[in-house]
């Protein structure tokens, strides 16, 4: 036959709005979603990609410009408490009363995004009209003065994706998003707190993707999606702040049960605003002994530093030493670099380190080294090496080699190389370091592992650690993250190391572990850790 057009016909904004709708209605479900529209999966692909070309949001409102900017007064500091109420759902009180006096507190602007959540028991596909869908759904009357369903531009750099309508029962929420927003980093609502770090060209700085957690209550299907999605729910909200040079910093707030909150040194509980309040674990990015970056170190344990304002009961730290002098990951010119840079000496880097790491120490806080992979190639540089190839520094050598011969000799399980070298080079003496089998549980969180290590001989992330079933914080990979009850430091050391060209996800990143047991992620941006 000739003369026929075989070209799909055009779809319409109405069309690819309804597409947009029922497919939220069906829980991401494709193929339930074409049955309810009585149109083929690659008719309802064509309609959600004309969505996405248009910029439909996930509410099926045409965005008249891709992001409104928010604007402050000059020369003063703005704060936002981003967060979501999901449908049909009730507010949690106490977790909402809290919120608000945070906000008073803060001078902050509660910007609530609305989420959807198909609570039908049978996800069928629905005969009512959109329209009738539509009116089927209501929000907590208490978040409507707050609401933000849009695309925002809270600062350069930073979007809100208020339009964005993730299911609450996505076990990954930041799933396929590392391009959303570009080289912006972005926040979506979500019931689930989560964060990654995503890669960005050479000079940029790293992209960061969040999720909120949400006001409302814990409602969802008696099923597997729902029931997982109900353990990992959390009463939260993302707290932003901007400084008057447009920096940006934020951190998660998340609630118990009860609705408490801690930011800071900030507790709120029954809607009261305590100040003064100590952080109960700070654990910083990998410190890599004299690769530390010195902006990072002044921020932090300098004067008025983050340390001495929330004093913390105890710090984790992790990678003290870097041992770039005799890596073995060092090639031929690394090695030529470090003898004209005057840093090809063991001995000269541990004492280095002991004396950086004293400077971390203060008498109110306990100090806790974590055993990781960097502090770890000493003892490979001592099992593999030819110290009669390297005289410059076969006398250390030596001497490590004998007190590690001396240990095994005499039985001594609890030996560490490293700790034994950092002391002999003047390190303080009350700093812990923890072995490989050593348990630390704190406000229930694990804080013993580095991170290096995944399950059953694989290599760790946060990933696969959060799948032990324990909260943990951990570091190692220098890009933070949040995943289910796994927390990931980034780095404290120099943002360039030579060995991680290419787009980086590495930030100068730290968690902070609240008395009940609530965590946060701190990032530092120009020397600075808050706003």
């Amino acid at each position: 036959m000739t003369g026929i057009n075989h070209r799909p016909a055009e779809i319409t904004p109405a069309e690819a709005r309804a597409a947009v709708v029922a497919l939220e209605a069906h829980g991401g479900n494709v193929s339930a979603t074409a049955r309810a529209l009585e149109i083929t999966r690659a008719k309802l692909q064509r309609r959600l990609r004309k969505a996405d070309m248009w910029g439909i949001s996930a509410h099926g409102e045409v965005l008249a410009t891709p992001a409104r900017r928010l604007e402050g007064k000059a020369g003063q500091v703005r704060r936002y408490l981003l967060t979501c109420a999901q449908s049909n759902t009730g507010i949690h009180p106490e977790f909402w009363r809290n919120l608000a006096a945070l906000s008073d507190h803060y001078r902050a602007q509660i910007m609530v995004a609305r989420v959807r959540y198909n609570h039908s028991e049978s996800q069928v596909a629905q005969e009512k009209t959109n329209r009738a869908a539509d009116n089927d759904l209501w929000y907590a009357p208490e978040v409507e003065p707050y609401l933000a369903d849009e695309r925002v531009e809270i600062c350069p750099g930073l979007t809100w994706a208020g339009d964005m309508n993730i299911i609450p029962t996505a076990v990954n929420p930041l799933s396929g998003l590392d391009s959303f927003t570009g080289a912006a980093s972005c926040v979506f609502p979500h019931p689930q707190i989560a964060m990654k770090s995503v890669a960005t060209a050479p000079g940029t700085d790293a992209k960061f993707n969040f999720t909120t957690g949400a006001v409302t209550l814990k409602n969802y299907i008696k099923r597997k999606a729902g029931l997982k999605a109900e353990f990992h729910h959390a009463f939260g909200a993302l707290l932003v702040e901007v400084d008057p040079s447009g920096f940006w910093f934020a951190r998660q707030i998340n609630a118990t049960d009860e609705g408490e909150i801690y930011d800071l040194d900030v507790r709120v509980d029954g809607g009261e605003v305590t100040t003064g309040n100590r952080v109960e674990v700070f654990t910083p990015g990998d410190i890599h002994g004299t690769k530390a970056d010195p902006e990072v170190l002044a921020a932090v344990w300098g004067k008025d530093g983050l340390v001495d304002t929330l004093r913390p009961r105890h710090q984790v730290l992790h990678d003290v030493l870097n041992f770039g002098s005799r890596s073995h990951h060092n090639t031929f010119f690394d090695l030529v670099a470090a003898h004209y840079d005057q840093a090809d000496t063991v001995e000269g880097e541990v004492r280095d380190t002991a004396a950086i790491l004293n400077g971390l120490v203060r008498p109110w806080m306990e100090t806790v080294v974590a055993k990781a992979n960097h502090d770890e190639h000493l003892e490979k540089w001592i099992e593999t090496a030819d110290f009669r190839r390297d005289p410059i520094n076969a006398g250390f050598y030596l001497t490590a080699a004998a007190a590690k011969v001396a240990a095994i000799k005499a039985k001594d399980a609890a030996f560490d190389l490293v700790a034994w070298v950092l002391r002999n080079a003047g390190l303080d003496p009350s700093i812990r370091f923890l072995s490989r089998f050593e348990k630390l549980k704190i406000a229930g969180i694990r804080h013993d592992q580095h991170g290096d290590l995944g399950p059953n001989g694989s290599r760790g992330n946060a990933t696969n650690i959060a799948r032990t079933g324990e909260k943990a914080n951990i570091g190692h990979s220098h890009s933070a993250a949040i995943f289910h009850g796994c927390y990931q430091a980034g780095t404290f050391s120099l943002l360039e190391m030579g060995y991680n060209r290419g787009p980086s996800s590495w930030s100068h990143s730290a968690i902070l572990t609240y008395g009940n047991g609530k965590r946060a992620i701190v990032t530092l941006r120009a020397g600075k850790w808050r706003a």
